[in-house]
């Protein structure tokens, strides 16, 4: 078993594409990583998707060159990506778009194409295409024969990737034997696993989308993306599921697909590329550990970010219930369930949980406004802004109880200061820890209004 040939990322998102500056970020962090690619494929750029046709400016392409100069002097690889929407291949029109805005990506140095094809509709584009092609998996091929065609006018050193319209699943589909059978073998054809999402990816599954693809597997690894339905998780851990006997034949490489956030995308980053770079050897704590600290520059920061990970865990890789194992759980079942089984102090069990709820906010204020990496304190605010809201209600609501406790009586201001906290938790749907503190805080407050009245 070896390092994946192919090892970086791909910008492939639905959402707000990076700037400049952060994919020059990105592109440094890569090369110190030992990762060699980057694929320029923002859906939301409307002129590599919606609209194609259109051409890049100068000053556009200038700053792709400057981009794929930047890569070459760390050794990635930067990928233009063209997904071509609703390309009619029997239109000369169409096709002399294509061409061009091909040809504008090599002048600008970008001889690397990415052709994407990826959640577009399962029809042809006009009647002209779909009199002339049998199938839609013929039209692909046809189209990957065209631009590989037109790379090779260029010159010999002018290389395809290709990303296919069914990319996951059972790869025992007439769709994807036929562009295997079809597409030039010199031509990587991407896939993200048996689902979009993959929890795993095994060595059994890439065996079969080898011999349906009939070519080693490019993996284009859905973590850490958070876009669509993900978009409130922040995805900070580490890349896990991946066979550690992926480093043979049957692979060629994997690409992740980065988050919204580029700075915080670079911790789960870090650990895909730890996996390429040594799929046997790869482990999960370690990489993810030495990611957080490179990310944080700093030691408690990265025990922080950390926090905030194992509270804001939910991803496609985990599934279940996601509140009943991170650090909160257990400590707020023990202080509920030895409160009210008290025949003596109930004080012992409020105190016990009050120490973790402390540490807890002061985690929070800290990553709100004390992180080190600003861009990494900037990406995280929404979860920061989250858990800083949730522990400062748990904390007045456990000094409701606490006084309920001491004196009997109620405290209708410490009540409307928790309802506060809570209702500002709840403006924002980011994801922390689900509703745990907001349940425990509202138990705080029925406990002392029980005692008070």
């Amino acid at each position: 078993m070896s390092a994946l040939a192919v090892r970086g990322v791909v910008e492939g998102f639905y959402g707000r594409p990076y700037t400049w500056e952060d994919r020059h970020r990105m592109v440094q962090f890569l090369g110190g990583c030992g990762a060699n690619t980057y694929v320029y494929a923002p859906k939301n750029d409307p002129l590599h998707r919606d609209r194609w046709q259109e051409p890049y400016l100068a000053e556009e392409w200038r700053r792709f060159a400057e981009l794929a100069e930047a890569g070459a002097q760390v050794g990635v690889d930067v990928w233009f990506g063209l997904s071509p929407l609703g390309l009619r291949l029997t239109e000369d029109d169409d096709v002399a778009a294509l061409r061009a805005k091909l040809a504008a990506a090599d002048d600008a140095g970008l001889h690397r194409i990415c052709l994407l094809v990826d959640d577009m509709p399962e029809d042809f584009a006009s009647s002209g295409d779909a009199e002339r092609f049998s199938t839609l998996a013929a039209a692909h091929v046809h189209l990957v024969d065209l631009v590989r065609s037109f790379l090779r006018e260029r010159g010999p050193d002018r290389r395809l990737w290709f990303v296919p319209l069914h990319y996951h699943g059972d790869p025992d589909d007439a769709y994807v034997r036929e562009i295997g059978a079809g597409i030039d073998r010199d031509v990587p054809i991407m896939w993200t696993g048996p689902e979009v999402c993959s929890q795993f990816l095994t060595l059994e599954h890439t065996r079969q989308v080898a011999a349906s693809l009939r070519r080693p597997v490019l993996y284009w690894d859905n973590h850490p993306v958070n876009d669509g339905e993900m978009r409130h998780d922040p995805h900070l851990n580490a890349l896990t599921g991946r066979d550690p006997r992926l480093g043979g034949t049957e692979t060629l490489g994997l690409l992740a697909n980065v988050a919204i956030q580029p700075e915080a995308s670079l911790i789960a980053v870090a650990t895909a590329m730890a996996y390429a770079t040594d799929p046997a050897g790869y482990e999960a704590d370690r990489a993810w550990w030495a990611a957080l600290h490179e990310v944080t520059g700093d030691e408690r920061d990265a025990r922080d970010v950390a926090a905030l990970a194992d509270l804001a865990r939910r991803t496609p890789l985990r599934r279940g219930d996601y509140r009943l194992d991170n650090r909160l759980a257990e400590p707020l079942r023990r202080c509920i369930t030895g409160f009210e089984a008290a025949a003596g102090d109930r004080r012992k069990p409020l105190d016990e949980v009050g120490a973790l709820l402390g540490e807890l906010a002061e985690t929070a204020d800290h990553l709100a406004s004390g992180l080190r990496n600003v861009r990494l304190r900037r990406d995280l605010a929404p979860w920061s802004a989250k858990l800083v809201h949730q522990s400062r209600a748990a904390r007045l609501a456990l000094e409701v109880l606490r006084r309920a406790v001491d004196t009997g009586a109620g405290d209708a201001p410490g009540t409307v200061e928790v309802l506060d906290a809570l209702e500002r938790a709840r403006a924002s749907f980011h994801w922390v820890a689900g509703d745990q503190l907001e349940v425990f805080a509202r138990w705080c407050l029925r406990q002392a209004e029980a005692m008070a009245s």
